[in-house]
C-alpha cells in the first residue's frame, strides 16, 4: 500500500492503533528511510474535529526537537487521507514493560528524569500535553525514553476545540481539574506525571477503580496510598517528590516541568549521596518543655521519656557548630535574642510513641522577634523497650531538625544587601579565574569573597570559590584538603540554590581530580541538565570521556563547549586531539586553525590571558609552526616567570616540538613552584618524547 511517498504493508507493518488513527512502519521512498506513519481514519460521523486535532498534533510536536521527544518529519494529506510521518523508534512502551516486570528504583529514577526533561521542553514551548500515560512513553533499546502523541496537546494560550466539560485524556492518570473539565494549566501535566511515576515505581495505579466513575471519584477524593506502603523500601525523597506532584491543590504542586526536573535531580543527587548539604548553623535555638499527651495513668511515664528525650535532643543539636541550644523552663518565649524556637508534643501508648515538632525561625524587628517561617514534622516509632524507643525518637528527630536548620539558615531573611553587585563580582571573578595563572586565581578568590560580603546568599559566588579551591589543589602541591574545602563550598552553593549548575560543575571537578570518574561525570551531567549553557561542564566532561576512550561522545561535548565559550583556547586543543584519534584529520586541522585565529583575536583584547597564550602555542606546534609556537612560549614565560601553570604548559609545548632540555627545565621549575604535575607526568601523551630520559623518570618518581 502507498500513501504519498510512503510504502507499507497494512497487515504486517501495523504498529498500533487508537480510536481515530492507526500507526504503521513505512518506508519513505523519497529519502529511503523508515518512518512511523500515523494515519487518520475516516472520521466525519465519529468526530468532526478530529482532523483539526490531528493537524494540531503535527504542528505542536514539529516545533520541538529534543532527544526525549519523538520527532515529526512531515504532515500532509493524500487523496483525502491525513497522515503524519514520525521518527521510527525501536523499543517498548512503558505500559507493556509494566505488564512484564517491576522496575528497580534506580531505573525508575532514570526514566523519571527523562520524562521530566521531555515535559520541560513541552512546557517551555508553551504547550500542555494533557495525555501523559505509560502508553505514550517509549523506552528504546538503549534506555532512552521518548514522549509520544501530542494528539490532544494544547498551547497554554490556545482555545480548546473540545466540547465544554468533555474529558480529554486517559482517566487513570488525569488531574482532578481535568476530571472536572476545568481549564488546564501546566500543573495538570505535573499531576499526570506524578500518577505515571507512581505506577512505574510501585507497580500499582494511584487511583484504581472497577469503573470509569469509580476512578474519577478516587482522583477527586485525592487520597492515594503512600508509595512507601504500596512498595516496601521506597526512598523517602522520591516519595516526597511524587506526593507533591499528586497534590489535589494545583498550587501545591511544582509550577511546571522545569521546576519538577530540578527537584528530581536533587532527589537523584541525594539518593546517590553526592551532595553534602548540611552546613554550619549560627544562632540560638530555644527548646521549650515537651508537652505530654497521655492518659492519667500514662502521664508520669510520658514525662520521664520527655525529660530524657529533650536533654538528649539538645545534646545532639548542640553538635552543630555555632548553634547555641537553650532549654527553657517554661513554654514562654522571651521578647528577642533568639533565632529559632522548638516546641515538642509527645504521645505515648506503649509500645508506640508519636513525636510532633514545630520549628519556627524568627527575624528581629525593632527589638522584637517576629515569626519568619515555620516547619512541622511528625515522627512515629514503636518498640517495647522504653529506652530504645526514646533513642529512636531522638536520633530521627535530630536528623530531621539538623537538615532543616541547615537549609533554613542559608535562606535570607528579607532583602539581602546588594544582590546585583554580588552577581556582577562573581561573574567577573569567573572570567578572571579562566585566565590561568596563580595571580589570576588569587584575584578571582578575592572577588568571590567580596561578592559574598555584598550578598552572603550568592550561590554562584560559593560555586566559584569551589572551582577556585579545586584549582588551588593543582597550584599548591596537590593538597587534598583543598578538594574537601571545594566540596564544602559547592554544598553551600547547592543549599542556597538547588539548581546551581556551576556548583555541580565544581563538585564534578573535585571528583575528577581525586580520581572518582563516575561521580565526576554524574555531576557534570547534572550541571548540563540544569543549564545547557554551562560551558565548563561540557569542556570537563568532554575531556574526561576522551581520556576513557569515548572519543565520539567527547567530540559533541567539546564542540558545544567551544560554541558556548569560543575564547577558551584549551578546548580547541582537546577537540583537535579527539578528532585525530578518530582519524578525522581534516576536521582536526580546521579546529586547530579556528583555535589559533580565536586565540590571536582574544589576546588582542585580553593580553594577560595566559591560558589562551600557552594553548595557542600548543596549537601552533601541532600545526608544525614551531618557531611561532616558541615565540608565544617565550612571551608567556617573560610575563609569568614564576608561575607553575605557565611553566608546565610551556614544558608541554617544548616536549611536543622536541626541545627536550627546555621541556625538562620548565617541568622541574613548575614542580618546584608547587604546580601538581603527578598525574600529568604519567598520562599526558604530549610528554612522550621525554619518557626514556633519566631526568624525566626522576620527576615521575
Amino acid at each position: 500500500m502507498k500513501i504519498a511517498q510512503f510504502e507499507f504493508d497494512p497487515e504486517q507493518d501495523k504498529l498500533g492503533e487508537g480510536p481515530l488513527s492507526e500507526v504503521f512502519r513505512a518506508t519513505d521512498t523519497n529519502l529511503d528511510r523508515v518512518v512511523a506513519l500515523k494515519i487518520l481514519r475516516a472520521h466525519a460521523e465519529i468526530d468532526p474535529s478530529a482532523d483539526q486535532r490531528f493537524h494540531r498534533e503535527a504542528v505542536h510536536s514539529s516545533k520541538i526537537e529534543h532527544r526525549n521527544i519523538a520527532r515529526v518529519y512531515e504532515y500532509g494529506q493524500y487523496e483525502g487521507t491525513y497522515f503524519i510521518a514520525m521518527e521510527f523508534l525501536k523499543g517498548r512502551t512503558l505500559d507493556k514493560i509494566l505488564k512484564d516486570q517491576r522496575l528497580g528504583f534506580e531505573e525508575c529514577l532514570r526514566i523519571a528524569q527523562q520524562v521530566t526533561r521531555a515535559l520541560r521542553e513541552v512546557h517551555e514551548a508553551g504547550l500542555i500535553h494533557r495525555d501523559l500515560k505509560p502508553a505514550n512513553l517509549m523506552v528504546l533499546d538503549d534506555g532512552t525514553v521518548k514522549l509520544l502523541d501530542f494528539g490532544i496537546a494544547r498551547a497554554s494560550n490556545e482555545s480548546s476545540i473540545t466540547q465544554h466539560g468533555m474529558l480529554v485524556g486517559t482517566v487513570l492518570y488525569m488531574s482532578p481539574e481535568q476530571v472536572r473539565g476545568d481549564e488546564l494549566e501546566m500543573r495538570s501535566d505535573i499531576f499526570s506525571m506524578g500518577a505515571v511515576l507512581y505506577h512505574i515505581t510501585t507497580g500499582k495505579l494511584p487511583f484504581p477503580g472497577k469503573s470509569f466513575p469509580e476512578v474519577c471519584m478516587a482522583i477527586l477524593d485525592g487520597k492515594p496510598e503512600p508509595p512507601s506502603i504500596a512498595r516496601a523500601g521506597f526512598p523517602r525523597e522520591f516519595e516526597d517528590f511524587i506526593q507533591k506532584c499528586l497534590h489535589t491543590d494545583p498550587q501545591e504542586r511544582y509550577a511546571d516541568a522545569r521546576e519538577a526536573h530540578g527537584a528530581l535531580l536533587q532527589v537523584s543527587a541525594s539518593l546517590l549521596g553526592t551532595t553534602h548539604r548540611q552546613v554550619n548553623v549560627r544562632g540560638t535555638l530555644l527548646v521549650m518543655p515537651v508537652e505530654c499527651h497521655a492518659s492519667e495513668e500514662g502521664l508520669e511515664n510520658c514525662r520521664v521519656i520527655a525529660s530524657g528525650m529533650r536533654k538528649d535532643l539538645a545534646t545532639e543539636l548542640g553538635r552543630l557548630k555555632d548553634l547555641e541550644v537553650v532549654l527553657l523552663d517554661k513554654a514562654q518565649l522571651p521578647e528577642d535574642g533568639y533565632d529559632w524556637s522548638l516546641s515538642i508534643g509527645l504521645r505515648v501508648a506503649p509500645p508506640e510513641a508519636q513525636l510532633e515538632m514545630r520549628l519556627v525561625r524568627y527575624s528581629s524587628v525593632n527589638g522584637s522577634a517576629q515569626k519568619h517561617e515555620e516547619w512541622t514534622e511528625q515522627l512515629t516509632h514503636s518498640d517495647p523497650n522504653e529506652w530504645a524507643l526514646q533513642a529512636d525518637l531522638v536520633r530521627n528527630a535530630a536528623r530531621e531538625l539538623r537538615r532543616h536548620l541547615s537549609e533554613s539558615s542559608l535562606k535570607p531573611i528579607g532583602k539581602t544587601r546588594d544582590q546585583e553587585a554580588s552577581i556582577q563580582l562573581a561573574q567577573h571573578a569567573h572570567d578572571v579565574l579562566s585566565k590561568g595563572t596563580s595571580k589570576h586565581l588569587m584575584a578571582a578568590i578575592s572577588s568571590f569573597r567580596r561578592a559574598i560580603e555584598a550578598d552572603p546568599y550568592c550561590a554562584i559566588a560559593y560555586a566559584g570559590l569551589a572551582e577556585a579551591t579545586v584549582r588551588k589543589y593543582l597550584y599548591w602541591d596537590g593538597d587534598q584538603t583543598y578538594l574537601e574545602q571545594a566540596r564544602e563550598f559547592a554544598a553551600r552553593a547547592l543549599a542556597l540554590k538547588t539548581d546551581c549548575a556551576e556548583a555541580h560543575t565544581s563538585l564534578g571537578f573535585a571528583f575528577h581530580l581525586s580520581g572518582h570518574s563516575t561521580d565526576a561525570q554524574r555531576e557534570y551531567r547534572i550541571a548540563i541538565e540544569y543549564d545547557e549553557k554551562e560551558w565548563l561542564a561540557h569542556r570537563l566532561l568532554g575531556a574526561l570521556v576522551a581520556r576513557e576512550g569515548n572519543f565520539q561522545r567527547a567530540t559533541g561535548l567539546l564542540r558545544r563547549a567551544i560554541g558556548l565559550k569560543p575564547t577558551h583556547i584549551a578546548t580547541y586543543d582537546h577537540l583537535y586531539n579527539v578528532l585525530r584519534r578518530l582519524d578525522r584529520y581534516e576536521e582536526a586541522i580546521e579546529i586547530a586553525d579556528q583555535g589559533i585565529a580565536a586565540a590571536k583575536k582574544h589576546l588582542q583584547a585580553q593580553p594577560d590571558d595566559q591560558e589562551a597564550r600557552v594553548h595557542l602555542a600548543m596549537l601552533l606546534a601541532r600545526m608544525t609552526q614551531n618557531e611561532e609556537a616558541k615565540r608565544f612560549v617565550s612571551e608567556a614565560l617573560a610575563m609569568s616567570p614564576k608561575d607553575g601553570y605557565v611553566g608546565f604548559h610551556c614544558a608541554l609545548v617544548y616536549a611536543y616540538i622536541g626541545e627536550i632540555d627546555q621541556a625538562l627545565s620548565e617541568l622541574t621549575r613548575a614542580r618546584d613552584r608547587g604546580y601538581y604535575i603527578g598525574s600529568e607526568l604519567r598520562n599526558n601523551t604530549d610528554l612522550d618524547a621525554l619518557r626514556g630520559i633519566a631526568a624525566f623518570q626522576e620527576l615521575v618518581r
